[in-house]
């Protein structure tokens, strides 16, 4: 019988993450999506059986290699953006052979172990603004810089990660402010002052999602459908891609759902919703499993959170308990994203949810990281049993 390494809750999870992610995939995009999307799925569990077996240790040196793999692959979809495709989101993503990957996927999680690696091993010399500059701030400026152009709302979930890992860190909260929140609100200054500004050719050129996002904060003059618009006859592909057309049909997605939904399978607006399979998934669960489908998917996430957040009280080592709230924070912070965007909370940033969207690049990393954390939680247990048994 093969054994699996690390926490059963967390096991348990990312199985029915993966159970969850196979029915509303085949829902919205049927047969040929989900021979795909199974595929992804089981290349994403044996990630989660390799690297809950691989010593977390080793990711004090694997990390800097692996942010190195992520600034490459960044730079050339840089380079040559239609290495993939040659619409607006060839930025977002690199062929290699079959297989089509978003190295800002592996950017992000690369980010969150080069960061907490530095702030274990150099946590003394942290106090020096030169060197938080040059372990914390230049990577993450650095990895920002080469996402912005085609992905800005990944750019703001790494920026709040890192304000994150290093506040929970320890690290002293006068020199907290002074060397990282008095330069960011600086930044988010620039930031407002140029999304006011209005369109200047050279800054659509360099930051054309900046522009989609000026767009979706501030078109209020645009005007907002009813749930009760949407039917066969009004449809217009031309629309598909239009903001508030997106969010009008995820807010109509969710209100037709109700309570416990329709039904599996028999959702409308998965046909209306520009990447139902992935980009608003969440309004399609709720559509077919209503309300209760919605909070059962909350409620699994909010569980994997708490036992990220038990492991870590149990730790006895700064570099795992950074670890453990670094990725997991990375989940749960990009599953409340996705969530927020499919309720209109938040503007439409594109964030999968995780282990449940279709998209293998998702899937892969996102199986990386609970095979870590997976890791951690079974040398926290193994190290509890020991000193319980030494007592």
């Amino acid at each position: 019988m093969v054994r699996v390494f690390g926490d059963k809750i967390i096991w348990s999870v990312s199985i029915l993450l993966f159970l969850i992610s196979v029915l509303l995939v085949y829902s919205s995009g049927g047969y040929e999506s989900l021979a795909t999307h199974i595929t992804h799925l089981a290349m994403g569990l044996g990630l989660i059986f390799i690297f809950s077996r691989f010593n977390y240790k080793y990711f004090t040196n694997l990390s800097f290699i692996l942010l190195i793999i992520s600034v490459i692959l960044l730079l050339w979809i840089l380079i040559n953006p239609s290495s993939y495709r040659g619409d607006i989101l060839a930025g977002r993503w690199i062929k290699l052979g079959f297989i089509s990957f978003q190295p800002s996927e592996l950017a992000k999680y690369s980010l969150a172990l080069f960061i907490c690696r530095n702030l274990y091993i150099y946590r003394e010399s942290l106090r020096s603004f030169k060197t938080f500059f040059l372990y914390i701030i230049l990577p993450t400026l650095i990895i920002s810089s080469l996402i912005i152009q085609s992905n800005l709302s990944t750019v703001i979930l790494i920026s709040g990660l890192v304000f994150f890992i290093v506040f929970i860190s320890g690290y002293p909260l006068v020199l907290f402010f002074k060397h990282l929140i008095l330069p960011a609100l600086i930044g988010l200054g620039l930031f407002f002052t140029i999304l006011c500004l209005p369109p200047i050719h050279i800054i659509d050129k360099v930051l054309p999602r900046l522009t989609t996002w000026k767009n979706r904060i501030c078109a209020k003059e645009i005007k907002k459908i009813p749930f009760t618009w949407i039917d066969d006859s009004q449809y217009d592909p031309s629309q598909r891609h239009n903001n508030n057309y997106q969010i009008n049909n995820a807010l109509a997605a969710i209100h037709s759902g109700g309570l416990l939904g329709k039904g599996a399978g028999k959702s409308y607006y998965k046909r209306l919703l520009p990447d139902s399979k992935s980009d608003f998934i969440f309004a399609i669960l709720i559509e077919e499993y209503g309300l209760m489908g919605g909070v059962v998917v909350l409620c699994l996430y909010l569980l994997f959170y708490q036992r990220i957040i038990v492991l870590s009280i149990k730790s006895k080592d700064d570099f795992p308990r950074l670890l453990l709230l670094g990725l997991g924070s990375i989940i749960i912070f990009q599953a409340l994203l996705h969530m927020g965007v499919s309720v209109n909370l938040i503007p439409v940033t594109g964030q999968t949810l995780p282990l449940i969207s279709k998209g293998g690049s998702s899937v892969w990393v996102t199986s990386l990281a609970f095979g870590i954390i997976l890791n951690i939680s079974h040398q926290i247990n193994n190290q509890e049993n020991f000193t319980n048994e030494t007592k």
